[in-house]
């Protein structure tokens, strides 16, 4: 249903890297809420497993959702108002041309079938009880699974409180982490008493139990249990009278705070500056000082990890994170003793992520642009984090501008234009100054118009760009606007506007500004060539490519290959274009650039409609006009490309008839950006099956149509067989609803616009 190449497939949550314990009760009551509640939340005190709960209730939701089942983590986020640009992007959700996020995202969810799960919202309640009331009212077959401390107070609502563990599974959860760092450890009849005081003694909370299993490396079940009941008797004035669940949750940590030693304190304390997930490197850039050497951090990390206080991630395991618990009593401690070593560590923080930003920004014409890329993507909670530091730090603020700005690539890169321009905006409003990085701030919300077709604030925003820039005596970005300033005029009818735009591109060459060269190769050809010089703006992008190849960039050289290509068939060079831009789409694969990707898909569109291949050419007409609607996108103000575009689209149409091209077109619009390059690959007539590639035994195919899943065949064989749906979920013992949404489904995958169709279609193995 995405468009990101590199996002995870049809919303797959993420695997879990610990067992999952206990919660039967609770996983059947939220999987039964959704039988007659679209919006149900968890809810229930930090640290007693409302993530890992809500998480594997959604795994079990699946079958429900055709569209799949979404998983957006808050607990990073802290602007309320970038909640629909941050769900957008988890759905994979490109920027849409003259609509705010959140429209956008209710246009898109409309019609669709899925599960969006938001994590963590208690500290966003506001915004995230705004967000599903909308998402409730307006996409009317959207549920929402939530986790927050408290209920978001939404109509509709239905909260399942996440108690602690029952006291067996909490023995076994004990039992399972125990077993982790004492090989062989087991909860025998021996053990089973004391275990049984021990999770009592922890209210059977989930992250107290993994807690305190730590600390069996240094002593025995016997005088854990002892050392612990001394300590609660203490702080209970020696009553054997349980502490509240608030109290016990935070005397655990205390207790795995006082486990660590000094150095390992000092860390946990200094590594609550990050808001999301963070690198080796950055760990030891930031929080290293005096106080704690660059190369002591690893050890100390290490021993974090090993008490369960820093998890790692990823199968490379090289990232880790604070839990979101354990991060805020680490940021108590940091505001406990900040002071001067406080600000210092924040300023480093923000110091790591300036530099990420000008590597991206001097790595960008090299071959090191696709790692800096996702470098990029891995490090926006961080990213975020330091340019909220900078706006509210005086005499920080330039700077913040300036790395929001340099992320321009990756703004559009990412499909999140409208964030990019949330943090440019802001900036541009605390620096009013003449400055390069005011210039530069101007310039990138003056490109951004130009891609969404805002041709009042690109032309609006490259003269104040140029006028700033000359002041401030920055060449490179006077001379950027002044190409683009140059070109909007000749699109809107000036004559002399494309002369004055092959001067500026001399004086480029000139003074050696070579990304405005490169970047000016491609937007001028595709200039050239829908005011009709096509041999001109083919020499252009030779140009642009002769000075790329080889460089390993595939941003740029991505977009100039895309240019060629449409050029190329504009000009009559069908075979040549093709070639262009299948070159181009792979290049947008390697740095996950979305609006390359969809302009390529355009135009293998059109030439799959003139082969005569109608059924490729609608699901490629779906994928891309999903990922960059024609109204406002650049291909809707230059005429000669929306003229191909709807001729093509209306041919093939009339050859599918209406039904057939809309069941494709929405396979389409259901394709991630990896699927569609795969097809592309394999030069497929149908998504993920080669050509001429027969569908597995036992499955059920029309000639064409995507091979089902096994729920699907199930379900299809029932349909064959003249059962209605009610009776189809009577049969497979499932909601008559979800028997509904994988009829629906079943009828896109195969292209077929009835039930009758299904039968007479289907080809069971």
């Amino acid at each position: 249903m995405g468009f990101g190449f590199g996002q995870r497939r049809g919303g797959q949550l993420p695997a879990e890297l610990t067992s999952f314990v206990g919660r039967v009760d609770e996983l059947a009551r939220v999987q039964a809420a959704f039988a007659y509640a679209r919006l149900v939340t968890l809810v229930g005190p930090g640290g007693v497993g409302k993530s890992r709960t809500a998480l594997r209730a959604a795994a079990g939701l699946g079958e429900r959702f055709p569209d799949g089942v979404w998983l957006a983590e808050l607990s990073a986020l802290k602007d309320p108002e970038l909640i629909p640009a941050t769900l957008a992007a988890v759905l994979e959700l490109p920027e849409q041309p003259g609509m705010a996020p959140l429209d956008a995202v209710v246009a898109h969810l409309q019609g669709r079938r899925l599960l969006i799960v938001l994590d963590t919202c208690e500290h966003l309640v506001d915004a995230c009880a705004m967000l599903s009331d909308i998402l409730l009212r307006e996409a009317a077959d959207v549920c929402v699974l939530a986790t927050s401390r408290q209920p978001l107070d939404v109509p509709g609502e239905h909260c399942c409180p996440v108690p602690p563990l029952a006291p067996d599974d909490a023995v076994e959860l004990f039992a399972q982490r125990a077993a982790a760092v004492v090989p062989g450890f087991r909860a025998d009849d021996v053990h089973r008493e004391r275990l049984l005081a021990l999770v009592h003694r922890l209210d059977c909370i989930p992250l107290a139990l993994e807690l305190a299993a730590v600390r069996l490396r240094a002593v025995s079940i016997e005088e854990l249990v002892a050392r612990l009941d001394d300590r609660f008797q203490v702080l209970t004035g020696g009553r054997r009278t349980a502490l509240s669940r608030h109290q016990t949750l935070r005397t655990a940590i205390d207790w795995s705070h006082e486990l660590c030693t000094p150095a390992e304190q000092l860390l946990w304390a200094r590594l609550s500056v990050f808001a999301g997930s963070f690198e080796l490197v950055a760990a030891e850039q930031v929080c290293g000082d005096e106080s704690l050497p660059v190369g002591e951090v690893l050890a100390q990390l290490i021993g974090l990890v090993d008490k369960s206080v820093v998890q790692r991630l990823g199968e490379s395991g090289n990232r880790y994170r604070l839990l979101d618990t354990l991060r805020e009593y680490g940021a108590e401690r940091l505001a406990a003793v900040e002071g001067d070593a406080g600000a210092a560590l924040r300023a480093r923080h923000f110091a790591y992520y300036r530099d990420l930003g000008r590597r991206f920004e001097d790595g960008f014409l090299t071959a090191a642009q696709p790692e800096l890329h996702r470098a990029v993507r891995a490090e926006m909670a961080g990213l975020r984090a330091a340019l909220e530091y900078a706006y509210g730090t005086p005499g920080r603020e330039r700077e913040g501008l300036r790395l929001a700005a340099r992320l321009w690539p990756h703004w559009r890169a990412s499909g999140t234009l409208s964030e990019g321009a949330y943090w440019i905006e802001k900036g541009l409003e605390r620096v009013a100054e003449d400055c390069s990085a005011r210039a530069w701030g101007l310039l990138a919300t003056g490109a951004f118009g130009v891609w969404t077709a805002d041709l009042a604030t690109a032309v609006e925003r490259m003269a104040l760009a140029r006028e700033c820039a000359e002041r401030a005596g920055d060449d490179e970005v006077a001379q950027f606007a002044e190409a683009y300033a140059h070109g909007l005029a000749a699109l809107c009818g000036d004559e002399a506007g494309l002369a004055a735009l092959a001067d500026v591109r001399r004086r480029m060459v000139e003074s050696d500004n070579r990304l405005g060269l490169v970047v000016m190769s491609y937007e001028a050809g595709l200039l050239q060539a829908v005011l009709g010089d096509t041999d001109g703006a083919l020499e252009l992008c030779a140009q642009g490519l002769d000075l790329l190849e080889g460089v390993g960039e595939r941003q740029v050289y991505g977009s100039t290959l895309m240019v060629q290509g449409l050029v190329r068939w504009l000009a009559g060079e069908r075979a040549a274009g093709v070639a262009s831009m299948c070159r181009g789409l792979e290049a947008a694969s390697e740095v996950d650039e979305i609006l390359v990707a969809a302009m390529c898909c355009h135009g293998l569109a059109w030439a799959s409609a003139r082969e005569g291949r109608q059924v490729r050419a609608a699901w490629l007409f779906g994928y891309a006009e999903n990922a960059r609607r024609l109204g406002g996108d650049p291909i809707g103000m230059l005429p000669s490309l929306l003229e191909q575009q709807e001729a093509a689209r209306k041919s093939v149409r009339e050859a599918l008839g209406g039904k057939q091209f809309d069941r494709w077109h929405a396979v389409g619009a259901r394709l991630t950006g990896r699927q569609v390059l795969e097809a592309v690959r394999a030069d497929a007539d149908v998504p993920g099956r080669a050509p001429g590639q027969r569908a597995p035994a036992g499955a059920v195919r029309r000639g064409g149509g995507d091979v089902l899943t096994r729920r699907e065949r199930e379900v299809a064989e029932l349909v064959a067989q003249g059962l209605s749906n009610r009776e189809i979920a009577e049969r497979l013992v499932i909601s008559k609803r979800t028997a509904d949404a994988h009829v629906e489904h079943i009828l896109a995958k195969l292209g077929v616009g009835s039930r009758t169709e299904i039968a007479g279609a289907a080809e069971v193995g």
